[in-house]
């Protein structure tokens, strides 16, 4: 019988669940992980980044667009709290990681060694399973476990590796260990569904809220808009959920929303929420009844208040219930809703139509949409970008829209963009980020240049974080705090061994991005953006007319120069 390093046995472990590459930094504590990943480099590839918080991110990207485990890899100490945030990412939008984190060496714990960590309680939070691996007999079993769990649970699996235990032999004869899993979704039940089906059935206004849940269930949520002729918005994470083309759409909800979509919710006698946990109440209906389907038990009735909650698979439920309903061929509450959403396209293009410079980010989000292709994923950033992409980009069946969705962490669009070529290297990768969000990731551009990855990186730039000046104003406060110093990151591309555009007049915007769409390596598009754009929410409630109105009295009171705002008569009519 012979013997194999625990770390190897691992390695072989993670093929056979299929895992086929990492992303992550060597150095010490975790080093001899990466000896053992060397050996496999055919089978698992390794891409080194610039820094930790890329690894998870990228990771957890990774793992929304393939519903596959996203893995990283990281030292203990410094390394492991650089791959929290996108480890709370994954927590936080549900998807499956798996993260290896060095430790010290066993026989040193407790000594308050260098670098030493209590990474088990750094990350008792974030994880779902968060073990350390304390024998090398032990240690193929954990990350069996581990990956299970993470799968299982959608969620996180740390484990905590000193680099010692793994250079432990074991006999290379150990119990198989099973790598086959599928995810056991609780049967959809008979009485649900049919107090679901009369509820439909008798409804006059019903309005479908579809998530990220609903993403796999593309064809049947369609299927079912159209049986029964409902409007359908949709959340930011569920955004491509159904074409924004589709006769039925309405639109996101929420401050980045529609002014139909929010108008339709406030109209509606009858809310049908597929895949979503979304945590706005404000702008949900007022006393309607409320069918949910969810696959997680837990979600039913957390935001809303439930008629009938349906547990279980999303495209199981939606087909039996487009089998089951009475079809709708004349619903007059539609054609309200797809006038409303007809004006609705007309303003969107008049402002895309804005041929001015400094450019408007509406037009700059039309142009994208016209070097877009057919299966183009776009990872999208946090900030001002999330506004004007998911406002203006009209997303089809076919293409893919991530984002942080749940901790909304600023620098997620180039790891999404990165993940996304590994993941896909023949679809095109679009990432769309203010300055200051891009900013937090840049360095890592020089990551796709090394891989040889041609994704496109759209910078929105207005030398500030102009979200948060709007989040100020609405909230009456003065602008504090958000400029700072322009960067050429065009000359940055360059420098990083890749392309770079830097566009300041509306006439070069097109040539471009024609540019940047043909070449084969990664692109920046630096475009200098109008710095008083404001991305004002699809319906102004009250508390930010409010606010609004307290920060223009104190501009003036303070001999602040205003910020310029969209002429009064556009206010009024789009978002009052």
């Amino acid at each position: 019988m012979g013997k194999v390093k625990a770390s190897e046995a691992v390695v072989k472990l993670f093929e056979n669940w299929g895992i086929d590459h990492i992303y992550g930094i060597p150095g010490d504590s975790i080093n001899t992980m990466v000896e053992a990943l060397r050996k496999e480099e055919s089978k698992i590839k390794f891409y080194t980044v610039r820094h930790e918080e890329v690894a998870s991110l990228a990771a957890a990207a990774y793992s929304k667009l393939t519903g596959k485990i996203g893995v990283c890899l990281a030292i203990g100490g410094p390394g492991a709290i650089h791959l929290l945030n996108g480890m709370y990412d994954a927590k936080m939008d549900h998807v499956p990681m798996l993260v290896l984190v060095g430790h010290i060496p066993a026989r040193l714990t407790g000594t308050d060694y260098f670098q030493e960590v209590n990474t088990v309680e750094l990350f008792k939070d974030v994880a779902v399973y968060n073990k350390d691996i304390t024998s090398a007999e032990s240690f193929p079993a954990v990350v069996n476990q581990a990956i299970r769990t993470a799968y299982q649970e959608r969620g996180v699996a740390v484990l905590s590796i000193p680099d010692d235990i793994v250079l432990g032999e074991i006999s290379d004869n150990i119990p198989q260990l099973s790598t086959v899993f599928e995810k056991k979704n609780p049967g959809l039940v008979q009485n649900d569904l049919n107090d679901a089906v009369a509820l439909i059935n008798s409804a006059s206004n019903p309005v479908i809220l579809a998530g990220v849940g609903a993403k796999s269930a593309k064809k049947e949520l369609r299927s079912f808009a159209e049986r029964i002729s409902a409007p359908v918005a949709i959340t930011l994470p569920g955004k491509g959920a159904i074409a924004d083309d589709h006769p039925n759409f309405v639109g996101n909800i929420g401050k980045i929303g529609t002014k139909p979509a929010y108008e339709a919710m406030k109209s509606a006698d009858l809310l049908i929420m597929v895949g979503t946990d979304y945590p706005y109440a404000a702008y949900l209906p007022e006393g309607a009844k409320c069918v949910q389907i969810d696959i997680d038990p837990v979600k039913i009735g957390k935001r809303y208040s439930v008629t009938v909650g349906i547990v279980g698979d999303a495209s199981e439920a939606l087909s039996y219930l487009t089998e089951h309903t009475t079809p709708v061929t004349d619903r007059p509450f539609l054609k309200t809703c797809q006038n409303k959403m007809n004006t609705w396209w007309k303003w969107m293009a008049e402002d895309q139509d804005k041929k001015q410079t400094p450019i408007a980010p509406e037009a700059l989000m039309s142009a994208i949409s016209s070097i877009s292709e057919e299966d183009t994923i776009y990872s999208v950033d946090v900030g001002t970008s999330t506004v004007w992409s998911t406002r203006y980009l009209k997303i089809s069946e076919n293409q893919d829209f991530i984002v942080s969705a749940w901790l909304g962490t600023m620098g997620c669009g180039l790891p999404g963009a990165i993940a996304a070529k590994q993941a896909f290297p023949d679809r095109q990768a679009i990432s769309i980020s203010g300055d200051g969000a891009f900013a937090m990731v840049m360095q890592d551009f020089a990551t796709a240049v090394y891989y040889k990855m041609p994704l496109i990186c759209v910078v929105l730039n207005n030398r500030q974080l102009s979200f948060i000046k709007y989040e100020q104003q609405s909230a009456g406060q003065l602008k504090y705090a958000v400029d700072f110093g322009d960067i050429d990151y065009a000359k940055f591309a360059e420098a990083c061994g890749g392309m770079g555009f830097r566009v300041e007049k509306y006439e070069d915007l097109q040539p471009a991005l024609e540019q940047a769409k043909a070449a084969d390596v990664p692109v920046i598009l630096d475009v200098v953006v109008d710095v008083d754009a404001a991305p004002l929410p699809g319906k102004i409630v009250m508390d930010e007319a409010k606010g609004y109105a307290r920060f223009t009295a104190k501009s003036i009171a303070e001999n602040h120069k205003l910020e310029k705002m969209p002429p009064m008569k556009t206010v009024v009519r789009r978002f009052l």
